[in-house]
């Protein structure tokens, strides 16, 4: 597949990059493998109940053991008890992280990249930021009419553009080229290859 290359003004360079990393197959029963188990991995457990032992108060009987009519009653903080503890409820410390072989891993990011089309897909050369400027990108973003879902793929870890980029609105995700995955991939609309992170990424020619 041939994928088009602009300059850091939005210019487009005459001749595309030819690769090969979005000619694969598409395999639905591994992709969705891969988001089921990557979207398990990003999921936290923030909620958290109380049981009976964390419930203020309760220490003492209600009502004597025998001769009221009514049932028998230990404590007020009973999960049956109105106001009482929760029983079997989150406790916020979930785990629900899963695991992926690498060889799995790989072939479903293959097999999401090759959902792609040319023009899905751009470069954009040489950029390189002396301080932190989302200006340059929101500008630059604007001329290539890049407005939403965009997953931008950087060739290093240059904390300049990473602060850059990930202060635009609309939905833009950055990585490291050998940070991919197929949840990202398959969420983004548009994919930006930034320096020579999609020659680093394999197959370019």
């Amino acid at each position: 597949m041939k994928v088009a290359v602009y300059d850091k003004s939005g210019k487009k360079a005459p001749a595309p990059v030819e690769t090969k990393i979005f000619d694969g197959k598409a395999n639905d029963a591994l992709l969705a493998e891969a988001v089921y188990i990557l979207s398990s991995n990003k999921r936290q457990a923030p909620a958290k109940t109380l049981d009976r032992s964390e419930v203020s108060g309760g220490g003492k009987k209600p009502w004597r053991q025998k001769g009221t009519g009514r049932a028998r009653a230990g404590s007020s903080r009973s999960p049956i008890w109105r106001s009482g503890g929760v029983t079997f409820g989150p406790t916020g410390e979930q785990n629900f992280k899963l695991a992926m072989p690498k060889k799995k891993r790989n072939a479903a990011l293959k097999a999401a990249l090759a959902t792609k089309k040319a023009e899905d897909v751009l470069v954009i050369k040489d950029i390189k930021l002396e301080k932190p400027s989302t200006k340059v990108f929101a500008g630059l973003f604007k001329k290539l009419e890049l407005n939403r879902n965009v997953l931008v793929v950087t060739d290093k870890n240059d904390e300049n553009t990473v602060k850059s980029v990930r202060n635009l609105k609309n939905g833009v995700k950055i990585y490291n080229v050998n940070e991919m995955n197929a949840y990202d991939v398959l969420w983004a609309q548009k994919i930006v290859f930034l320096g020579d992170s999609l020659k680093i990424a394999g197959g370019s020619k």
